[in-house]
C-alpha cells in the first residue's frame, strides 16, 4: 500500500511534542515515506516555517485566461531562468542554485540542475489553492504550493525533477498514485490553462530539522556490485514460499542484494543452514546489499519473501513462514541477486 504526506505528517505530529521521532516510530516513518532518498518537509510537524510569500518571496498570480497554444501541448517545458537568483541569500544553510518561471498550468515542466551539496531543497510557488505534482527518482508526490521538498543529492551530478501544477478543481479530479505515468495520462487528456508559477532550487549543507531527520532515515552506504561475477538471480511474489536459487559454482564468499517492491517487505535468506531476515521494503529500488562468508562453501541459496501485512517475521523455517502467511494474501514482488566476491 502506498503512503503519502498525510501518513508521514500524522506519525511526526504524534511525536513532535517530544522533539524527534522515537526509534520505534522510525520504521513506521520509513514505511510511510517510501520515496527512496527524499523526504517531504512537514512544516507543521517539525515546526519549520515554510510560508510562501514571506520566507521565500511573493506568490505569483494567475495570468490572463485563455487556451493553450499548439506548441504548449508537446514535450516537457523547461521554463525561463532567473539569472539573478543564484546571487540571492542562502536558506537553512542551502545556497540558491536556480529559479525557473512558467506560464502554464497543466503542463509538465522539467528542471535539471547541478547540486552543490548533499542536500537539495526546492519550493514551488503558485496561486493559492493550486497543487504541484512532482516526479523525483521515478516516484510521484504532491504538495500544496509553497511547500518544500528535500532531497539527498550527489554534489556535481546533474539531477532532474519534473513538476506539473494544477488548479485546485483539476487536482481534486486526479486519482493520486505513486506512478508518474498516471500523471502523464491525466495531463494528456486535459487542456492547459494560463497561470504563472515558479520553482526555486537550493543546495548545499543543510541546517534544518528536516535534514537532520533525513540523515536518520537515509540508508547507510552499501557495498558495490560493479565488477562482481553474477552467480544467480531469481524473482518472485511475496507469498512466504521458500525458493532455492542454484548458483553457477560453489563459492565461500558471497555478496547478495534483495530488492522488494509494491508491498513486499521481509526477505528470509537461508545459506548453508544459517538464516538472515532482511527488511527490504524501505530500500525499494536500491535494494539491500550485504556480504556473507560460508566456510564450507555453497552452491545454492534459499529465499522466501513476505508482504508488509505480516508485521514481523517470527521464525525462519518453512513452518514458521507458513504460519506467518496464514490469512495473509501475497503482495508485491522481489528480486534476489547473488555475486561472488
Amino acid at each position: 500500500m502506498a503512503h503519502d504526506l498525510k501518513d508521514l505528517t500524522a506519525v511526526m505530529e504524534a511525536e513532535s511534542a517530544r522533539g524527534v521521532p522515537s526509534p520505534d516510530l522510525l520504521d513506521g516513518v520509513r514505511r510511510r515515506v517510501r520515496r527512496g532518498n527524499r523526504l517531504r518537509a512537514a512544516a507543521a510537524a517539525l515546526g519549520v516555517v515554510l510560508v510562501a510569500g514571506t520566507a521565500f518571496g511573493a506568490v505569483q498570480r494567475f495570468g490572463p485566461g485563455g487556451s493553450a497554444d499548439p506548441e504548449q501541448r508537446g514535450s516537457a517545458i523547461t521554463g525561463a531562468v532567473d539569472r539573478a537568483f543564484p546571487k540571492s541569500r542562502s536558506v537553512q544553510g542551502l545556497k540558491p542554485v536556480t529559479e525557473r518561471r512558467f506560464s502554464w498550468y497543466g503542463r509538465l515542466a522539467r528542471i535539471t540542475f547541478t547540486p552543490t551539496g548533499p542536500y537539495t531543497m526546492f519550493t514551488t510557488y503558485c496561486s493559492n489553492g493550486a497543487t504541484s505534482f512532482e516526479v523525483m527518482n521515478g516516484d510521484l508526490a504532491n504538495a500544496d504550493c509553497g511547500g518544500a521538498q528535500f532531497m539527498l543529492t550527489t554534489p556535481g551530478v546533474p539531477t532532474t525533477v519534473q513538476i506539473a501544477v494544477l488548479p485546485a478543481d483539476e487536482a481534486r479530479r486526479f486519482d493520486m498514485t505513486d506512478d508518474p505515468a498516471a500523471l502523464d495520462r491525466y495531463l494528456a487528456g486535459r487542456e492547459p490553462r494560463r497561470g504563472n508559477w515558479s520553482v526555486r532550487v537550493y543546495s548545499g549543507p543543510c541546517t534544518s530539522a528536516n535534514c537532520k531527520l533525513m540523515r536518520r532515515l537515509a540508508p547507510a552506504p552499501q557495498p558495490p556490485l560493479t565488477g562482481l561475477a553474477s552467480l544467480g538471480r531469481a524473482t518472485g511474489t511475496a507469498d512466504g514460499r521458500a525458493r532455492t536459487v542454484p548458483l553457477h559454482e560453489r563459492v565461500t564468499a558471497l555478496r547478495l542484494r534483495v530488492t522488494c517492491a509494491d508491498g513486499a517487505a521481509h526477505a528470509v535468506v537461508r545459506i548453508a543452514g544459517r538464516a538472515k531476515v532482511v527488511e527490504c521494503e524501505a530500500a525499494e529500488s536500491k535494494g539491500v546489499v550485504w556480504d556473507t562468508d560460508v566456510p564450507g562453501g555453497t552452491d545454492a541459496v534459499d529465499v522466501a519473501v513476505l508482504p508488509a501485512e505480516v508485521p514481523k517475521v517470527g521464525g525462519t523455517d518453512d513452518a514458521a513462514l507458513a504460519k506467518a502467511m496464514k490469512g495473509v494474501k501475497p503482495d508485491g514482488t522481489w528480486t534476489l541477486e547473488v555475486y561472488a566476491r
